[in-house]
């Protein structure tokens, strides 16, 4: 899956949402019914390709079974056709059964991607799925906060923008226990909101909820510092002042890295400090506005 704002940030969630909904992902949007489901732990990555989103196998009473290989695309590739052939010819390879391949478009635009290849004895095609054909009461009133954020890359039916996410947010107070977990579904369902230009909507309803929530750790208050740091930036390369703008950018790393981690995380402070290249530092400084792990950081330094 690509990623258009940000390394990462489309994937990242999508792969922390499935994680433990595989079940009715697959009942829900691709309309396979299953009697067992396992993840099949098998590197997918080609030399020119990253690792697939996800990959299951299905084994049902009756005894038959298949793999289910799903991509997750927000923008329309070109190449997308050539793409998942390179996955089911490197799956296939490895387990010799049926492949069910998918491709699930959750982007706004119309969906236009080839997927079939007819040849003289050579016929592939993989299943175009678009989520915004998919009714969001399937996810919305389901109980589980993983599925209610995917609400949003779903048809909303007569609802407006507004009461829509008004609607999504409702649901995940109501099912979610802990300020934290509610934090990060809020940020996942603002990532997810960009894809459907309803963010700023949302940042509006987000103010307007009826609970005590914490500015200083949501998406909301970094995204306020990013648009700081971006602006210092700017200013700091005006007026030539290169020393001045990297003790900037150490100090704010070390702001978000106590308010996301803990002091605790402050111990990786020393290295980050050797450190005076501005544009590994804001990198660092982008990947912490939706880290979940500090693994994810240390992986920059």
């Amino acid at each position: 899956m690509e990623t258009p704002t940000g390394q990462g940030s489309y994937d990242k969630i999508i792969k922390e949402l499935i994680g433990d909904i595989e079940r009715p992902l697959i009942e829900k949007v691709l309309g396979i019914k299953a009697d067992k489901v396992s993840k099949l732990n098998v590197i997918t990555q080609l030399t020119d390709e990253r690792e697939a989103d996800f990959v299951l196998k299905v084994d049902n009473d009756d005894g038959t079974a298949f793999i289910i290989h799903a991509e997750f695309q927000s923008t329309n590739d070109s190449n997308m056709l050539d793409r998942m052939l390179r996955y089911f010819v490197h799956i296939y390879t490895l387990h010799k059964v049926i492949i069910k391949q998918y491709v699930i478009f959750i982007g706004k635009d119309e969906m236009k991607m080839d997927n079939v290849l007819d040849m003289p004895d050579i016929h592939y095609r993989y299943e175009l799925i678009n989520m915004s054909d998919i009714p969001c009461e399937q996810f919305l009133y389901s109980g589980v906060p993983k599925e209610i954020v995917l609400s949003i890359l779903c048809n909303s039916g007569n609802r407006d923008e507004r009461s829509f996410e008004r609607e999504i947010l409702a649901e995940l107070i109501k099912h979610t226990i802990g300020g934290l977990d509610l934090s990060k579904y809020i940020r996942q369902l603002y990532v997810f909101s960009k894809l459907k230009d309803m963010q700023k909507t949302l940042l509006e309803e987000v103010e307007q909820m009826p609970i005590v929530y914490d500015l200083e750790t949501d998406i909301w208050f970094m995204k306020g510092v990013q648009k700081g740091i971006e602006k210092g930036l700017v200013e700091g390369r005006q007026e030539g002042r290169q020393e001045g703008r990297v003790e900037a950018m150490h100090n704010t790393v070390e702001i978000l890295l106590r308010r996301k981690f803990g002091e605790k995380a402050l111990s990786l402070m020393p290295k980050i400090r050797m450190c005076e290249d501005e544009s590994r530092l804001y990198a660092i400084t982008d990947a912490l506005i939706t880290a979940e792990d500090i693994r994810d950081i240390e992986g920059l330094i």
